[in-house]
């Protein structure tokens, strides 16, 4: 537990919070029930609460995994009073720690932030979204290396490389979709709770969550429509290899057929068919009807 006090606004970070935590925000806070009661669950769905002197929000943020390379959401509580303005989280938020830091150790942050809890929350909010613009601009970045690959002509090795993008980007949905929705009832509570000042940075925050939300929107139409052309490239290219199969089976067959023809024990008694140069005409036959079986393929153009 983590706290900065600055302005009479102070700021609690808690993370991983245990039973003991709770029983001291209890105290201290005299906490409503329901707020206390839903505090060290694990809540998988956004919300926002209203109680007497007590806000309380839960939201989803997107994080990128360096170790396995993916984003994963992580949970993070607000309990909003007066003065107070507490944060919970189960996991490392390092965007939410760099805040923290630069609150703590700069003067600047806590003139800008601490003026009330209703400025500290969205100037925390308006951040954490906006951290998700480079994690956005990576899987952009993601996208366009897909797209020139599968036009080089490596669609089979990009089929995986297009599922894990789109899971980046439904992971990103799950976490946005819904926190607008919270936002924009928050944005409509704030002027009440917090006061006219805080209109313009509830606005900021509602507008870098839609902005946020097109850019999300944009690399899915994007990556729908590469999967499509990736797919379509490989459909013909397995009709190639389809065709040029089965154009090899008509002409082999008809040479299989003169083949097992001449090659029955019913023609060893034939004088004519026992000349030496018998294996000749027959090779020849063979090309005959291969040069005749090519030029109607041609024909019919399905070589």
């Amino acid at each position: 537990m983590k706290t900065i006090t600055s302005n009479n606004i102070t700021w609690i970070n808690i993370k991983d919070p245990k039973e003991n935590n709770l029983e001291e925000l209890k105290e201290k806070f005299n906490l409503h029930p329901f707020i206390a009661k839903q505090f060290l669950p694990p809540i998988h769905r956004p919300k926002i609460e209203e109680h007497p002197g007590q806000v309380f929000i839960v939201l989803h943020f997107p994080i990128y995994d360096t170790e396995t390379k993916q984003i994963n959401l992580t949970e993070l509580d607000f309990i909003v009073t007066e003065n107070t303005l507490i944060t919970s989280h189960n996991k490392i938020i390092p965007d939410l720690e760099t805040f923290f830091n630069d609150c703590d150790l700069q003067d600047y942050h806590k003139n800008q932030h601490f003026k009330s809890s209703g400025h500290l929350l969205f100037g925390i909010l308006d951040w954490l979204i906006d951290s998700c613009l480079p994690m956005l601009d990576n899987i952009g970045e993601k996208i366009e290396d897909i797209e020139k690959q599968v036009f080089e002509g490596k669609e089979k090795e990009m089929l995986m490389e297009i599922a894990m993008a789109k899971k980046d980007l439904i992971d990103f949905r799950r976490a946005i979709k819904p926190q607008r929705s919270i936002l924009e009832i928050l944005g409509k509570k704030s002027i009440r709770i917090f006061g006219e000042k805080i209109r313009s940075l509830s606005q900021e925050v509602i507008g870098s969550v839609i902005r946020v939300w097109n850019i999300l929107e944009n690399h899915r139409e994007l990556i729908t429509s590469i999967e499509q052309t990736n797919n379509s490239l490989l459909s013909h290219k397995l009709s190639d290899i389809m065709k040029f199969l089965t154009v090899v089976s008509f002409i082999t067959f008809p040479l299989s057929v003169i083949v097992g023809f001449f090659g029955m024990n019913i023609f060893g008694n034939i004088p004519a068919l026992q000349s030496p140069s018998t294996w000749l005409i027959i090779l020849i036959l063979m090309f005959i009807i291969t040069g005749i079986m090519v030029m109607y393929f041609k024909k019919k153009k399905w070589l």
